[in-house]
C-alpha cells in the first residue's frame, strides 16, 4: 500500500510538473513577439487550427513541416498531416522533403568562401575556370561572372531538354550533364534578369573547378559537417546520405483538389535531378532549420571573416534606382513588415521555403510533399514577418500609375521548338492590381491577403532595353512586353483553327464522295495532302506540348529529331499544297483560301520553331 501511494505521488508530481512547463510555454509565446507584430502563440494557434480543419472527408494539405527560431533558439516546430495517407504515416522530426531551389543557396556559399580565400573572383569569366571549350550555344563574346550567375542574368533562355531523371543508374556526371542540356543565350549577359537553373548548376561545376573537389563532397565538407547536418543528401540519387536515401522512399506527393475534396496521391515521385546542384539537396526540418540559423549567427559558421557574411547579404541588384536590394548574391530580399532574406524551392514531389531577418534574427522554414504548394506555404511569412505597406518607402501616399499591354516571361523558351509556350501563359499587368509610384523608379501592386483582411504589396521596376523596348523586373525574372502579342497570338490561334477546320474539310469531303456528288480531280487530292499536313502539324506541336509536361520538363534529342522532321516534311507538303492545285486548275474556287491557309500554317511553323530542336 506504501509503494502504492508512493507512485501515486511521484505520478502526480510528474503531471504537476509536467502541466506547470506547458503553462510556461505557452506563457512564454506570448511574450514572444515576432516582426510582424503578432505573438508566437498567435502564429501556434494559427497552423494547429489549419491542421484541426484538415480531415479526411475534406482535406486541405498532405503535410508540412514548419519552423520558426530566433537567433539560436527554435521557438517552434511543427509537423502536420501524413507523409503517406494509405500507410497514416504521419509527418515528424524524422520526414525528408526536397529542398528543391533552395540547394542554390550551397553554391552561393561555397562561392564566397572560396571567394575570401582569394580563390574566385566574383567578376572574372567563368570560362577561365571552366574546361576549355565548355560551352557550346553561347550567342555573345562578353564575359559570363560568377555575380552573373548568382543575379540570374547570364542570358540564357530555359533548357529544351530534359532536366528530371527516374532511373538513378542513368543519371551522367555533372560536366556532361550540362553540356547535354545547354541552352541557348538570347540576352546579352547583365541585360535581362531569368531564373537559370543551368546557370546556377554551372556556378556548382565552378565550385567543383576552382576547388578541385566534387560539388557534392564539397558542400558536405565545408557546410553540412561543419554545422552538423547529418541528415540532408545532396547529390542526384541521395546516395550520399543513407539515412535519407531510405526515408525519401517512405515519403509520397499529393495533389489537394479542395473542390471535390480529394487527395490524389501522386506516389514517391523519385525524380532525380542530374543537374544536382541547382536543386538536389533533400533533409529534415532540423537540418535546414540549423543551416538558415547560420545566416543570423553574428559569429558566421559558414565563413572565416563574419564580414563575408554581410556581403553575402548585400545587394548585387536593385529596383530601379533605389537601395532596395533584388538579389543579394544569389539570395532573395523580400519586402514584409521587414526585410528577408532567403530562397524557396519546388520540385515534382514538393515545395520548400526559408526566410530569415538577419536584424532580429527570425527565421521561419516550411517544408512540404505538394508540387503546387499548400497553406503553410503561402501564409505563414506573413503571419511571422507581416505584411509590406508600400507606404513604408514613401515619405506621403504613393503615386497611382498604370502600365497598359501585354509582358511575357523572361523565364521560357524562346528559341526552338517550345518557343510557343510564353505566349501561352502572357500577363496583361492591369490584371494583377492597383498599381502605386513609391519612387526612383520603383513601383507596387497591393493586393488583399485573402482570409486576412489586410493588404500586402509587391514591388517591381521598369526598365529599359537597348533595343528601346521596357520590361518589369520582379524579383527573380523580368516581365517584357511584347507589341506585338496581340498579333502573335492571333496566328497561333489561327494557325490552330486552320487544323481544326481541315479536319471539318476532310470529314465533309468524305461524306460528298461517299455519296458520289464530287468528280475525281487532281488537285483534290493535293488539297487533301494539305489539310492532313496542317492536321498532323498541329498534332505534332501538341505533342511538343505533352512530352514537355510529362517527360521530365524537356523534350529527348530523339523525339526532337522526330519532331523536327515532321514539321520539316508538313511545310513542304502545305507549299506544294498551296501552288499545284492553280497549275492543275486555276479557275477553283476553293483555291484562294485553300492557299492562305497552307501559307499561314508556314508561316506559324517558322515563326514558332517548330522545326527547329
Amino acid at each position: 500500500m506504501k509503494k502504492l501511494i508512493l507512485k501515486l505521488a511521484s505520478v502526480f508530481c510528474t503531471v504537476v510538473m509536467l502541466s506547470n512547463g506547458i503553462a510556461v510555454h505557452a506563457e512564454e509565446s506570448e511574450k514572444i513577439i515576432l516582426p510582424s507584430g503578432k505573438p508566437l502563440s498567435w502564429v501556434q494557434h494559427e497552423l494547429e487550427e489549419t491542421d484541426k480543419a484538415n480531415t479526411e472527408e475534406n482535406p486541405l494539405f498532405a503535410s508540412a513541416a514548419v519552423g520558426i527560431f530566433q537567433g539560436d533558439e527554435v521557438l517552434y516546430t511543427g509537423y502536420f498531416g501524413e507523409t503517406d495517407k494509405e500507410n497514416q504515416i504521419p509527418a515528424d522530426e524524422n520526414s525528408v522533403y526536397e529542398w528543391g531551389s533552395i540547394s542554390k543557396t550551397l553554391i552561393w556559399v561555397s562561392a564566397m568562401q572560396l571567394w575570401e580565400q582569394g580563390k574566385l573572383d566574383l567578376e572574372k569569366d567563368v570560362r577561365e575556370y571552366l574546361p576549355e571549350g565548355f560551352f557550346q550555344y553561347l550567342s555573345y563574346d562578353e564575359p559570363i561572372t560568377m555575380l552573373n550567375l548568382m543575379n540570374h542574368n547570364a542570358g540564357w533562355q530555359e533548357t529544351t531538354r530534359p532536366i528530371w531523371e527516374t532511373d538513378e543508374n542513368k543519371i551522367l556526371p555533372l560536366r556532361e550533364e550540362l553540356q547535354r542540356i545547354e541552352p541557348e543565350q538570347i540576352h546579352h549577359p547583365g541585360e535581362v534578369t531569368a531564373y537559370s537553373n543551368y546557370g546556377a548548376a554551372v556556378a556548382g561545376y565552378v565550385i567543383e573547378c576552382v576547388s578541385g573537389m566534387d560539388y557534392c563532397d564539397y558542400v558536405h565538407q565545408h557546410i553540412f559537417e561543419l554545422l552538423g547536418m547529418e541528415h540532408t543528401a545532396l547529390n542526384p540519387a541521395h546516395s550520399d546520405n543513407a539515412f535519407v536515401y531510405e526515408q525519401r522512399k517512405k515519403m509520397k506527393s499529393y495533389s489537394i483538389n479542395t473542390v471535390y475534396g480529394i487527395a490524389i496521391d501522386l506516389g514517391n515521385r523519385l525524380n532525380y535531378v542530374p543537374a544536382y546542384p541547382a536543386g538536389a539537396a533533400t533533409g529534415t526540418l532540423s537540418d535546414l532549420m540549423t543551416y538558415t540559423q547560420a545566416f543570423v549567427n553574428p559569429a558566421a559558421p559558414l565563413f572565416e571573416n563574419p564580414e563575408t557574411q554581410k556581403i553575402l547579404l548585400s545587394g548585387t541588384s536593385f529596383y530601379g534606382n533605389s537601395d532596395i536590394p533584388s538579389c543579394c548574391h544569389g539570395f532573395w530580399p523580400e519586402e514584409y513588415a521587414v526585410r528577408t532574406y532567403g530562397h524557396n524551392g519546388g520540385t515534382t514531389s514538393g515545395q520548400s521555403n526559408m526566410l530569415f531577418d538577419p536584424e532580429s534574427g527570425t527565421g521561419l522554414v516550411v517544408m512540404t510533399n505538394e508540387p503546387n504548394g499548400n497553406w503553410y506555404l503561402n501564409y505563414p511569412q506573413v503571419f511571422v514577418f507581416g505584411a509590406l505597406d508600400a507606404e513604408k518607402y514613401t515619405s506621403g501616399s504613393p503615386e497611382k500609375v498604370k502600365f497598359d499591354g501585354y509582358y511575357v516571361i523572361s523565364r521560357s523558351t524562346y528559341r526552338g521548338m517550345m518557343k510557343f509556350i510564353p505566349y501561352l501563359s502572357a500577363i496583361s499587368v492591369e490584371s494583377l492590381g492597383d498599381t502605386e509610384s513609391i519612387g526612383n523608379n520603383v513601383y507596387a501592386i497591393r493586393s488583399e491577403i485573402e482570409g486576412w483582411n489586410q493588404e500586402t504589396a509587391m514591388l517591381f521596376s521598369k526598365k529599359t532595353y537597348p533595343d528601346g523596348n521596357h520590361g518589369l523586373e520582379v524579383s527573380s525574372m523580368e516581365l517584357i512586353h511584347d507589341k506585338f502579342y496581340l498579333l502573335k497570338l492571333c496566328l497561333f490561334t489561327i494557325y490552330m483553327i486552320i487544323a481544326i477546320a481541315s479536319v471539318y474539310l476532310l470529314r465533309i469531303r468524305y461524306k460528298i464522295k461517299k455519296a458520289g456528288r464530287q468528280s475525281e480531280l487532281t488537285e483534290s487530292s493535293v488539297m487533301i495532302a494539305g489539310q492532313l499536313a496542317r492536321i498532323v502539324s498541329f498534332l505534332t506541336l501538341l505533342s511538343v506540348y505533352v512530352i514537355c509536361m510529362n517527360c521530365s520538363g524537356g523534350i529527348p534529342l530523339t523525339a526532337g529529331k522526330i519532331i523536327s522532321m515532321i514539321q520539316i516534311i508538313c511545310m513542304i507538303i502545305c507549299g506544294i499544297s498551296a501552288i499545284l492545285p492553280y497549275i492543275l486548275n486555276k479557275n477553283n474556287k476553293y483555291n484562294i483560301p485553300h492557299t492562305i491557309g497552307n501559307l499561314l500554317c508556314i508561316t506559324a511553323v517558322l515563326y514558332f520553331d517548330m522545326y527547329r530542336i
